[in-house]
């Protein structure tokens, strides 16, 4: 069995497999004399196949034998693909350009534009639509759809996109949610599990339930608390049990997501102790010939609340008083609708009679944290509220509502959206792959067509008009120019001025 060269790379590959876990592993390539006699063998059990090979590899090196590693084989034809864009395409070019840049918002919009056109990337797109997907996993869920055939044959042969190998296959092949998934809920990436977790919650809850609850024990905290927070979607009563245990869990947010999704079910065991903690403490009061409603904190600390996962000790630097905290925990726990039906107050009257009691902090900072995206009757009473109780939160609060009632919160033209400075705002109540209303984004892009001027004097701006073009309404866009050029303009305020055209004429190209 003597041969030319080492076996030292050849080692590393026979070796790895056994101390990762050989059931687990893939048959490595042996060199081709042990290969040889392993085919003679005749065993098809890879297991038994791999222990040949490597006390045959053992057997060598003991003998001080050289083996010449096995050669690679070459990586299979890349496979055709009809749903692909060809090159030739107005479309693929501007997908080259969209995924050459940094622009997360695009590179969403360009995953769901195709997926509606039920086409995959072109070839030119691939490598950087790939490496887009490596450093930003929330973009995955988008991208892995329109990968095609050609992608994933691409990911497979880099490992730095083996995050598109598993789960991008099990999405591409079928429709079907349950189709390879147990294969990518046991191998795949955290990114996979929790995007094929998120589809099974939407397609079985119940399913997805029972994946989750036999491997919670394996789970890192991280993880653990991220997958409970996925069962907000579907949640019912057949959850309570798991959520129940989570009340004990050792990690403080999968704790606190746990509590949060019990009170959110009426009827759980958890729900009912939160109202018998909280309902004494909000009460009718009789002055003179009117009734008033009161809220009375807690005088003390109940000690069944570290079950409800309730934290009863305050932090030494925390701005409420010990008996506020106590209070601010409990409300924190509640759904804000229990208010509603508990006082007969809708949230506007109830935020006015918050900020006359002595524990408007509290009960403010509470319902700020507690509200979810089915309160957007709180939020809008939250934004209308007088002074700046929630002035720091306006971009949560307008990301519940529905865009069309967002509009009136917002500065009402461009100029005035440059003097308050509220860009972050308004773009960031966009998630990736939302727009701005039509009418608003005409107002604006109209404005931003005239701010030549501005854009020169401002240098921040820039930036701001760059975000702000990537979240108007693709029609808002029909025909718009960016300011014209000036002789004595910076190189910089040039660079500027072509990137807003490149932007508004690719999402063009994308919407045509």
């Amino acid at each position: 069995m003597s041969g030319a060269g080492t076996d030292s790379g050849a080692a590393a590959e026979w070796i790895k497999p056994a101390l990762v876990g050989v059931d687990a592993a893939r048959s490595p390539a042996f060199p081709a004399p042990v290969a040889a006699l392993l085919d003679e063998a005749g065993d098809d059990d890879a297991l038994a196949r791999y222990a040949r090979g490597a006390a045959a590899m053992a057997a060598c090196r003991l003998a001080a034998v050289e083996l010449a590693p096995a050669a690679d084989e070459p990586p299979p034809a890349a496979p055709e693909d009809a749903r692909m864009l060809g090159e030739g395409e107005p479309l693929a070019a501007a997908l080259r350009t969209i995924f050459r840049s940094d622009s997360e918002r695009l590179h969403h919009e360009a995953c769901q534009r195709l997926a509606e056109l039920g086409r995959a990337l072109p070839a030119g797109a691939l490598a950087s639509a790939l490496d887009a997907g490596r450093q930003r996993a929330r973009l995955r869920t988008a991208l892995l759809p329109v990968l095609g055939e050609r992608g994933l044959w691409l990911a497979r042969l880099n490992p730095d996109w083996r995050y598109a190998d598993r789960g991008g296959a099990a999405v591409e092949e079928s429709a079907d949610p349950f189709a390879q998934a147990e294969q990518v809920w046991q191998e795949g990436s955290f990114e996979q599990r929790q995007a094929l977790f998120v589809q099974l919650r939407a397609a079985d809850p119940a399913r997805a339930r029972a994946l989750l609850q036999a491997q919670l024990g394996e789970l890192p905290a991280k993880e653990r608390a991220a997958f409970v927070a996925e069962l907000d979607a579907g949640l019912s009563l057949d959850d309570e049990p798991l959520l129940a245990g989570l009340l004990k869990d050792r990690g403080r947010e999968v704790r606190r997501f746990a509590a949060a999704l019990l009170a959110r079910l009426p009827q759980s065991a958890h729900a009912q102790r939160l109202r018998a903690w909280l309902a004494p403490r909000v009460t009718q009061e009789r002055a003179l010939l009117v009734k008033r409603w009161v809220v009375d904190a807690p005088r003390a600390a109940d000690p069944e609340w570290a079950s409800a996962a309730i934290d009863v000790a305050r932090p030494q630097n925390d701005a409420l008083g010990e008996r506020a905290w106590w209070l601010y925990q409990l409300v924190r726990q509640v759904p804000l609708r229990w208010w509603c039906e508990h006082t007969g107050m809708d949230a506007a009257a109830l935020l006015a009679w918050a900020a006359k009691s002595d524990w408007k902090e509290a009960l403010y900072r509470g319902w700020l944290e507690r509200i979810h995206r089915d309160d957007g009757d709180w939020a809008a009473a939250m934004l209308d509220a007088p002074g700046r109780a929630f002035h720091g939160h306006h971009a949560g609060l307008l990301g519940l509502l529905p865009p069309a009632q967002r509009v009136r919160h917002w500065p009402s033209s461009f100029e005035l959206l440059c003097r308050s400075g509220r860009f972050d705002e308004v773009v960031g109540s966009c998630a990736p792959g939302q727009w701005l209303p039509l009418e608003y984004s005409q107002l604006l892009a109209a404005g931003l067509e005239q701010a030549g001027e501005a854009l020169r004097q401002d240098w921040s701006l820039r930036q701001n008009a760059q975000s702000l073009l990537e979240v108007l309404h693709p029609q808002a866009l029909r025909g718009w120019r960016a300011p014209p050029r000036g002789p004595d303009d910076t190189s910089a305020l040039a660079d500027c001025l072509a990137g807003l055209e490149r932007t508004a004429h690719v999402r063009g190209l994308l919407h045509a």
